[in-house]
């Protein structure tokens, strides 16, 4: 006892914190200093401290069975490339434990001898045959393996057979959708089926990636995300991970992808074992972050479980997954992880994290651009590539963000022509006065919706660019196979490269027409009318930097450490609940109205479709 009080005393007359004894060696104790630079000489100069040594992190693997662990770069990269940076985060015992993530794909054969044991029934159901049971059914091409090897990534289990998931010791579900008639009901069922019991959907799928195609979630489908978020996880709201679409290589952009654009959704990019951005992965302003996949040339692909088609196949396990759509479950796999760390996170704070901790890359031209309060975003990579570590540490100390605000301002410029010449864009703008920011409680950005009806005799020769008001640009370019004229009808982009500044001021659309032709023949486009939706918080950018400063004090390690016992309260779940105390705004009554309108509307529909 006298040996613990004398070790608090120099702790404190150091200016340090004791986090107490090493185990049972009597007289060995940890300290931790905020300023590390000095702690080395203020313990080598104390005449009753023996011996120090700063405490490092060790790489140690985990000893599992599974025969191609070993081939699993992507967890753990031996050759000095890019990985997912798990192991220390296993090695702190934070291994998916308690989170449920939902396979949304063309179903999952749970059976295999490396998902069984991590299956969740409760989660699972196959919307395509209408029952409880989403194992994939044989196609003529065998293609029905996706969903089974988006599984493997997450949650393959620890055994001797194939490797093992990111998040080995969470459980996944099965939705399968894929295998059979898309309609809207399906989906929006799909997104919130069984959100009491799952946490996490990952979705490696979207509109057709030819270059041309302009599609995304329809009206069900739509409210299904937003209610998703809003009731998920106890009212934390349903974690929506998405691809970002594999159609780099015809010209495609995830601006003309609706899941991608979604305020609601986690859209994620691909980058090789080698840092480098591979030919299919698409771009996009709406890019959150990345991670690794496979890539060009030697690149290696992603190993997993494989759908043995119903045989007892030798073939049980791949070493060829691609692509986002690889990618995509990693991330999901990743949120398992936060999650077990800080079961509270909502769907904000994840995205919060993402943008706060990832990292960006200096490979193959990223044009990576910081905007005024301090985020570093790449059309490419988002905000960067994302690290387990990084995301757990964060996730650890993380104080849930203020609740969601949004602010719609008059925008000038209504039918108006689109010149025909690429180097006079039409200009329209909007802008905001401080006191009117203010008044919605909008003090930084998050996402910006850019919604835009236009007609015009080939759209794929349309280039948008978007300037916030602190100059920073967020560019859509054009599509070389697009060609349709149907032009453009209520289609929204979004950008989160103005991600944490301040919203007030002017905000200007520039529309570029890049067709070659000016014949009489073609009529000149028209912009028949456009809107601005800002989404945010009142959180001051001091509140951001504040955060940013915790977040990199946590990259040590010490707050997720099994022996720190360190935690931050969870509040309660944020159910639906409105205020009827306060003044109700417009935006609230009609919330929930349209809540409302869904569950009767959605009785009728899912009678009618299903």
């Amino acid at each position: 006892e006298e040996v613990n009080k004398k070790a608090e005393a120099i702790a404190k007359s150091l200016g340090m914190k004791n986090l107490g004894q090493v185990g049972e060696l009597v007289g060995h104790y940890v300290f931790t200093s905020h300023d590390y630079s000095n702690a080395d000489n203020a313990l080598h100069d104390h005449s009753e401290i023996e011996w120090h040594a700063q405490q490092e992190i060790l790489l140690r693997d985990k000893r599992f069975p599974d025969p191609l662990y070993k081939d699993q770069w992507h967890l753990h990269n031996k050759q000095g490339g890019q990985d997912c940076n798990v192991t220390g985060v296993w090695a702190n015992n934070i291994t998916g434990r308690g989170v449920v993530v939902a396979v949304v794909d063309d179903g999952v054969q749970w059976t295999h001898p490396d998902l069984k044991d991590n299956y969740c029934p409760e989660g699972s159901f196959d919307l395509n045959s209408d029952d409880d049971d989403p194992s994939p059914e044989p196609d003529k091409d065998d293609e029905n393996k996706h969903g089974t090897r988006c599984a493997g990534e997450i949650a393959a289990v620890v055994n001797d057979v194939c490797g093992v998931g990111i998040a080995y010791q969470a459980r996944f579900s099965g939705i399968r959708i894929l295998d059979g008639p898309m309609t809207d009901s399906i989906e929006a069922t799909a997104f919130n089926k069984h959100m009491d019991v799952n946490d996490v959907y990952s979705c490696s799928w979207g509109p057709e990636d030819d270059g041309k195609t302009v599609d995304g979630p329809r009206s069900l489908a739509q409210i299904a995300l937003k209610h998703g978020v809003l009731a998920g996880r106890e009212g934390f709201g349903s974690i929506f991970v998405v691809a970002s679409g594999n159609g780099a290589s015809k010209g495609d952009n995830c601006n003309y992808d609706g899941y991608a654009n979604s305020i609601y959704t986690i859209t994620i990019a691909a980058v090789d074992e080698f840092g480098y951005t591979p030919s299919y992965a698409e771009e996009c302003t709406s890019m959150l972050a990345s991670t690794v996949s496979s890539g060009n040339g030697r690149s290696r692909s992603i190993c997993t479980t494989d759908w043995t088609m119903g045989h007892n196949s030798k073939d049980r396990c791949t070493y060829e997954h691609t692509g986002t759509s690889a990618a995509t479950p990693l991330v999901a796999g990743m949120v398992a992880l936060m999650l077990e760390a800080r079961p509270c996170l909502s769907w904000r704070d994840v995205q919060h994290i993402f943008a706060m901790t990832a990292i960006p890359l200096d490979k193959n031209k990223s044009k990576w651009e910081k905007n005024s309060a301090g985020y570093t975003h790449s059309n490419n990579h988002g905000f960067g590539v994302l690290s387990s570590w990084r995301l757990v540490n964060a996730a650890k100390v993380w104080e849930p963000v203020p609740w969601l605000t949004s602010l719609k301002p008059t925008c000038e410029g209504t039918n108006l022509v689109i010149p025909m010449d690429s180097s006079a864009p039409l200009v329209v703008t909007a802008t905001i006065f401080k006191t009117e920011s203010n008044g919605h409680l909008l003090s930084t950005l998050e996402h910006i919706l850019i919604t835009v009806t236009i007609d015009h005799h080939s759209r794929g020769n349309l280039r948008f660019v978007f300037i916030c008001p602190n100059g920073t640009r967020s560019m859509i370019p054009t599509r070389q196979k697009d060609t349709s004229d149907a032009g453009l009808t209520d289609w929204t982009f979004s950008t989160v490269k103005c991600w944490g500044e301040k919203p007030f001021g002017k905000y200007q659309l520039k529309i570029f027409d890049t067709s070659k032709t000016k014949t009489l023949k073609v009529k000149a486009g028209k912009l028949h009318s456009w809107s601005l939706t800002l989404y945010g918080s009142q959180m001051t950018h001091s509140e951001l930097m504040d955060r940013r400063s915790l977040i990199t004090q946590a990259m040590s390690g010490e707050f997720i450490s099994p022996d720190s016992n360190y935690t931050v309260t969870c509040p309660l779940g944020q159910p639906l609940n409105f205020d009827v105390t306060g003044a109700i705004s417009e935006r609230t009554i009609k919330l929930v109205a349209m809540l409302s309108c869904f569950f009767v509307f959605w009785g009728l529909y899912y009678t009618l479709e299903m």
